[in-house]
């Protein structure tokens, strides 16, 4: 899919075109306290909308775009300036600082420091796998973990799915398991009366090194992210909920699963291995995703690595770059410029923002940003309902619950990112007047001791906004 034609967006437009979806998804998303806190944005002329029908991340019903304080005059240059003149000075944010803020539904810019400045993004560069993945993969794609059948063996053959379970989990009811894989895959070969198998795994849908060459190897060992395959388990967990990983996601959820054979009574022979399934084979079991906009969504709110390195692969595969670290960041370059997307200085090696490597401008994100809640793309929309709400959601619900920055919590949606020594935020906040502004923030040259004072400064320069009358 195709969005848009490829001409920069100059940073004037860089912003959400309806300017409106943060206040929509955080009253659908969060009701009691975040429905409070919205409608009591000082009484700012506001569309009414009857939110109580509107879907949480996951949702299937479409995202209803609501004008809120369009009406309200926008903030001005010199007033938001003004505003962000303290927190921007914060020693803590280090010497590098860039920052974009916008008028959303004008496309105004308000402030730009640095807006071209390409910056380590640490994981608000999963903004860029979350556009990439639901252009190219298309928003309700669902993807198979299958099991086929020869005379000889059955083969489980991964689709690249990083929602696949090995039991049900209660905190994510709608994602597949190996037990239902194997309940089919038991019912079928009890069909054609076989009681004994070989089992064999084939994970050659992603090809290529399994972690990033510019990956401190300690990141697999401490269990910060799991090698990448085609074929994994519970984000490549040994167990699940802990962090430790299997160096070999593929054969450990090979071995959960003739596991699971067995204790539903099918003997399994020999020993598993890695194999292409013979020509001829047939499906005899399969299991699906979620539709993809709720993966993308889970991906950005959770801010999970294994994920956004899954949906990076699955992208380079489809655009036919390569399901691999390099194949699919050259993929994501070619999704931004077909969609106009500034990508100055761009360079990413790999899709989760784990790599020190990667450089994206605040210019590139707001971009993505704009372009994911444009009324013309509901496609995208996942990009949008997926970033986590100040106070309340995901890598957010932490945050902006102190006495200085409360004021933003329930206003705000953005995407975190954080690395030693480099902090970032990017989304929408609403203003008093209950008006929009998009913001990127990115800050890179922060000291290694002072990485969380560095976060704790972003925040208030977001809590500014929040507060800022500006006019």
């Amino acid at each position: 899919m195709r969005v848009g034609p490829a001409k920069a967006v100059p940073i004037g437009l860089l912003a959400l075109a309806t300017g409106v979806v943060l206040t929509l998804d955080a009253l659908g998303v969060i009701r009691g306290p975040l429905h409070r806190i919205v409608e009591n944005r000082q009484n700012a002329p506001t569309t009414v909308v009857d939110t109580s029908a509107l879907p949480g991340p996951g949702g299937s019903d479409p995202v209803l775009l609501a004008s809120t304080a369009t009406n309200s005059s926008a903030a001005t240059p010199q007033g938001v300036a003004a505003a962000l003149a303290g927190p921007l000075n914060n020693k803590a944010l280090g010497g590098d600082v860039a920052v974009v803020v916008i008028d959303a539904p004008t496309g105004k810019p308000l402030l730009v420091k640095r807006a071209n400045a390409a910056q380590a993004p640490a994981s608000t560069a999963k903004l860029v796998t979350a556009f990439s993945a639901l252009v190219a993969l298309g928003p309700d794609t669902r993807l198979r973990t299958t099991v086929v059948q020869s005379p000889q063996s059955i083969t489980l053959v991964g689709g690249g799915d990083p929602s696949l379970r090995t039991l049900r989990d209660p905190a994510a009811p709608q994602a597949p398991t190996l037990a239902a894989l194997a309940d089919q895959t038991v019912a079928a070969l009890r069909a054609s009366q076989r009681t004994s198998v070989t089992v064999s795994f084939d994970d050659s849908l992603f090809t290529g090194p399994t972690t990033a060459a510019s990956w401190p190897k300690a990141y697999v060992a401490t269990g910060v992210v799991a090698p990448v395959t085609a074929l994994q388990v519970d984000g490549g967990r040994l167990t699940p909920g802990r962090n430790a990983r299997s160096t070999d996601p593929s054969a450990a959820a090979a071995r959960a699963f003739a596991g699971l054979l067995r204790d539903r009574g099918i003997s399994v022979r020999g020993k598993i291995q890695r194999t292409r399934p013979p020509t001829g084979s047939v499906s005899i079991a399969e299991v699906q995703s979620p539709p993809m906009t709720t993966v993308v969504e889970d991906m950005l709110t959770q801010s999970n690595d294994d994920a956004a390195e899954q949906l990076a692969h699955l992208v380079g595969a489809r655009r036919g770059t390569g399901a691999t670290f390099a194949g699919g960041a050259r993929a994501a370059m070619q999704i931004l410029q077909d969609a106009g997307i500034a990508t100055e200085g761009l360079a990413l090696f790999d899709g989760s923002g784990l790599s020190r490597k990667n450089l994206i401008a605040p210019a590139t994100l707001a971009g993505v940003l704009q372009r994911s809640s444009a009324q013309g793309e509901p496609t995208l929309r996942g990009v949008l309902t997926g970033l986590p709400v100040a106070g309340f959601t995901g890598t957010l619900a932490d945050r902006f619950n102190g006495v200085t920055t409360r004021s933003a919590a329930g206003v705000t949606r953005a995407k975190t990112g954080t690395l030693t020594g480099v902090s970032s935020l990017a989304g929408q906040v609403l203003d008093t007047q209950g008006r929009p502004m998009v913001f990127v923030i990115l800050a890179d040259r922060i000291a290694p001791s002072g990485t969380l004072a560095g976060r704790a400064a972003i925040d208030r320069i977001v809590t500014a906004l929040a507060a800022c009358g500006c006019r």
